[in-house]
């Protein structure tokens, strides 16, 4: 058998058996999709937060702009990251009271979105400050919604 054939064969039996041990993983429920989802969202937005405090110490105000209207976009996503009902799977520090008081939950996610889109005012990069602005668009959910670490 020549080279050139032996590799593409050898490249086949190798994506073959791959192939089948992908499909043969446990396919993630959507309570735990969601779940990842969230935390994946919030991972993102806490990164946001720096390079907004960075984007301030340089004193970058079309970073900072951009990264505000980033934010503004993830607050956007806050509720689809808890639209399957009691989606707590092993790892989650959600609270059940999320979905028990879904009023609640949803004025403090419009309050995240809010606070987000003051970022976008003129002065918004002089005033900002990351701790109080975490403290005011995380921390009211996280205080009522979060199992504390």
């Amino acid at each position: 058998m020549c080279a050139p054939i032996r590799s593409l064969t050898v490249m086949a039996v190798i994506l073959a058996l791959f192939s089948s041990g992908l499909s043969q993983a446990k396919q993630p429920t959507p309570e735990e999709r969601a779940y990842k989802f969230r935390t994946s969202l919030f991972q993102t937005f806490a990164w946001k937060l720096g390079q907004l405090a960075q984007a301030k110490g340089r004193d970058d105000q079309s970073a900072f702009t951009q990264h505000a209207k980033d934010l503004v976009y993830l607050s956007t996503m806050t509720d689809e990251g808890f639209s399957i009902e009691n989606s707590i799977p092993e790892g989650s520090k959600a609270k059940p009271e999320i979905w028990q008081d879904s009023d609640g939950f949803s004025d403090k996610a419009a309050n995240l979105k809010a606070l987000s889109e003051g970022l976008l005012e003129s002065q918004a990069m002089a005033d900002f400050d990351p701790r109080k602005f975490g403290s005011k668009a995380c921390g009211s959910c996280h205080r009522e919604y979060k199992v504390k670490d």
